[in-house]
């Protein structure tokens, strides 16, 4: 006869047990979204090639425009407090220079010192003061910023929400256009509208644009948008940029101009709902940041950012040249 063993079991471990672990399914979520735009679509019989650049816009400016005004004035603030942290960076270094000659003084008026370990600052290299004061200075900087409530990680709250509604988008707009495969005879279109409430040679918006102007048009207005972005970036620099040494910005930027070449590529296969969305995205984020360098300048006036040649004062005087 078999004999049936209990196992005793604490309350701890059963309530360990049945704790319950949370999971994201992204396919609930990208199902969701796509019945509701197909619910849009429906209640206000709207085409869909008006459809998705409203859906982009709206989206964009309930979702993103608020974020992306807070930050502009975020990083007006700090680029009014940087010159502040520059002016702090040749007083660090003076101040650690006179420490260590100093104390390099003092070591060598008594010879039973031993300055590498009891004197650290006898031995300090011109390199050394260097890399502490940085420290100092970005020190200083972080307090700065905390203090004007204006943290540099901040500046990461924009991205952390606009790249996650572009993916969610861009998903779903391929699974209402059924782009499953590289192949347009076998994709079906989850919405069989999409097959005729096209414009003018895009019909159908559920194969790739037949005239390829959509990916070339992608690819102007998006180089057209990294081209603004980093010129601003670069206009609010405190100094000239030495062009022979590479930053991490222009790296960034270099990146995001290859990146272009890649989504024309991308764009040439995918269906023209999914390459409208892309391009009333990337429509609206250059048509943002033209309003806003022009309302909100970070540390330079629009006629400046317009026209960067004619922007001195005809009384400034050069005092480069000789």
């Amino acid at each position: 006869m078999f004999r049936s063993t209990r196992i005793g079991i604490s309350l701890s471990q059963r309530r360990i047990v049945q704790r319950r672990q949370f999971s994201f399914d992204y396919h609930a979520v990208i199902g969701s979204m796509t019945e509701a735009v197909q619910l849009a679509h429906t209640y206000t019989g709207i085409p869909w090639w008006a459809l998705i650049p409203l859906t982009t816009f709206t989206l964009r400016s309930v979702w993103t425009m608020p974020l992306a005004v807070l930050q502009r004035r975020r990083i007006q603030k700090q680029s009014e407090l940087k010159p502040i942290v520059s002016a702090t960076t040749p007083v660090v270094k003076m101040s650690l220079a006179k420490k260590a000659q100093t104390a390099k003084r003092e070591a060598d008026k008594d010879t039973s010192i031993i300055s590498p370990i009891q004197s650290p600052l006898a031995s300090m290299t011109y390199e050394q003061i260097l890399i502490l004061s940085s420290k100092e200075t970005r020190k200083r900087q972080k307090a700065l910023f905390k203090k004007h409530n204006v943290e540099m990680w901040k500046n990461f709250i924009l991205p952390a929400f606009q790249i996650p509604l572009w993916i969610a988008m861009s998903l779903t707009m391929r699974d209402l256009s059924g782009w499953t495969t590289w192949d347009n005879v076998k994709n079906k279109a989850l919405d069989p509208t999409l097959y005729e409430e096209g414009l003018l040679w895009f019909q159908d918006l559920s194969v790739a644009d037949p005239m390829h102007a959509f990916p070339l048009l992608l690819g102007v207005i998006t180089l057209c948008n990294v081209e603004w972005t980093f010129k601003t970036l670069e206009l609010s620099r405190l100094t000239p940029r030495n062009k022979l040494r590479p930053t991490l910005t222009s790296s960034i930027s270099n990146v995001a101009r290859m990146s272009v070449v890649f989504m024309m590529a991308i764009s040439l296969h995918a269906p023209v709902a999914l390459t409208l969305y892309w391009v009333s995205s990337q429509v609206y984020s250059l048509i943002q940041n033209i309003i806003m360098d022009l309302t909100m300048p970070i540390t330079f006036t629009p006629v400046k950012r317009l026209n960067w040649p004619k922007s001195k004062s005809e009384d400034a005087v050069d005092i480069m040249k000789k």
